[in-house]
């Protein structure tokens, strides 16, 4: 997966909301990888029956919806209106939100869900957008962290098979942690291989953190 590297287009926000509108149908119909859901699992086993849940870049709303299932209190957000329908579809409350502002009063989760979301997320702006995170959650609430990276490249995506072109940013394992353990306690860490990652270059990196 080679990037261009360069810093965002000024638009590169309501560009990503565009791509997941225009693939909203396929990706509904694909669903999730069967490597997703030992990661729920193990992510619900630290939760009560109950708790509130927010799902950053919900997609169509699969894990969402196995989390309410499982008995949570799941609201799930995206960029793109045309998958939050679909997670509507699907019975959940689901609402277009953007990263950089989440739009709900503090504290109001006891937990946040974002899986293959951060990675469109600037170097520059991370740590506002981590903070941003850490203010909806109750005070010892858990966030729970998958992205791609294990290399420090970030840019367009210019052989994208989605259209308009993506804007990435992957961190090595410490530039991950330490732009987390900034804001959170974290709580582990995890180097994953899922079998459908076609770039060798790239793990899943996985962290469990904690309001402090």
């Amino acid at each position: 997966m080679d990037l261009a590297p360069s810093p965002p287009p000024d638009d590169f926000r309501r560009s990503l909301a565009v791509t997941y509108d225009n693939h909203a149908g396929e990706r509904d119909e694909r669903g999730e990888a069967d490597w997703r859901w030992p990661l729920a699992e193990a992510f619900l086993g630290r939760l009560s029956v109950g708790d509130r849940l927010l799902e950053l870049g919900a997609g169509t709303g699969y894990t969402s919806r196995w989390f309410a299932d499982r008995g949570l209190d799941v609201v799930a957000t995206d960029l793109s209106p045309a998958q939050v329908e679909r997670c509507r579809e699907k019975g959940l409350e689901a609402h277009v939100r953007d990263m950089y502002d989440l739009g709900f009063p503090g504290e109001s989760f006891h937990a946040v869900w974002a899986m293959n979301c951060l990675l469109h997320i600037p170097n520059a702006d991370l740590g506002p957008v981590l903070a941003g995170i850490r203010d909806v959650l109750v005070p010892g609430g858990l966030f729970q962290l998958g992205v791609w990276g294990g290399i420090a490249e970030e840019g367009l995506y210019h052989d994208d098979f989605y259209q308009p072109d993506r804007f990435f940013s992957f961190r090595t394992d410490e530039g991950l942690k330490q732009r987390v353990a900034g804001v959170f306690e974290i709580v582990d860490f995890e180097v994953l291989t899922p079998g459908d990652q076609t770039d060798d270059r790239l793990h899943l990196q996985l962290i469990t953190a904690r309001n402090p």
